[in-house]
């Protein structure tokens, strides 16, 4: 079963031209970084099933490529996220669970029920720079600058959060690698790096369910 296993960090977000010169990011470098915008689109039935199973159903789009990816059931501490994830191209940018190889999740989205009543209920915007890094022989990582937000509608109006984070992403390798490899980022750093135990689908719950401002509530 497909694991996906990296360390979430968030920074302050003036610092993040001084990361992206960071010496470790040309010393372990493989390839040229890549740039990217990835808006994402996430869905859930209006009462939340999804959530309530610890899944996250989302489409991506990078370019004019559309993705599809399940995530499930895993752990977080520490900054350290692990998950099943179930990722593949769609053509159209609709939801489509024929090619879904894992048997629980392939029940689960059957039900006619659940399929017909999946709506989007956030998104997020944001610019990616990605470096492909291999700090020692096979030990590959893939590091993320993530920069940009998380936006839901609450009584139709736009709320956004933005997002400001590290992902460092095990490619190759073993989990100890990772986690040494991130306290060598801390000491380098020029701010402090914060463990977020959230990801960005959690973060999109909780904006989204948050409490109205009471400024709109009154409509002003």
């Amino acid at each position: 079963m497909p694991k996906e296993i990296e360390f979430k960090l968030c920074f302050p977000q003036q610092f993040i031209t001084q990361i992206k010169q960071l010496p470790l990011l040309k010393t372990f470098s493989i390839t040229n970084p890549v740039q990217q915008n990835l808006y994402s689109i996430y869905y859930d039935t209006p009462d939340f099933i999804l959530k309530k199973e610890r899944i996250a159903l989302r489409l991506r789009r990078t370019g004019e490529r559309w993705t599809q990816t399940i995530k499930s059931g895993g752990a977080i501490h520490d900054g350290l996220h692990q998950h099943h994830e179930f990722e593949y191209p769609i053509p159209d940018g609709r939801l489509d669970f024929s090619q879904l190889s894992d048997q629980k999740l392939r029940y689960f989205f059957s039900d006619q029920k659940i399929r017909q009543s999946l709506q989007p209920i956030f998104a997020t915007d944001f610019d990616r720079s990605v470096y492909l890094l291999e700090p020692t022989k096979g030990f590959k990582l893939e590091f993320c600058i993530d920069e940009g937000h998380i936006i839901a509608k609450q009584l139709n109006a736009d709320i956004a959060e933005p997002i400001c984070e590290l992902e460092l992403e095990l490619k190759s390798g073993n989990i100890t690698q990772l986690l040494q490899f991130s306290e060598t980022l801390q000491r380098d750093c020029p701010c402090q790096l914060i463990p977020e135990n959230r990801n960005k689908a959690m973060r999109g719950y909780a904006l989204l369910l948050q409490k109205p401002d009471p400024e709109h509530q009154n409509g002003e």
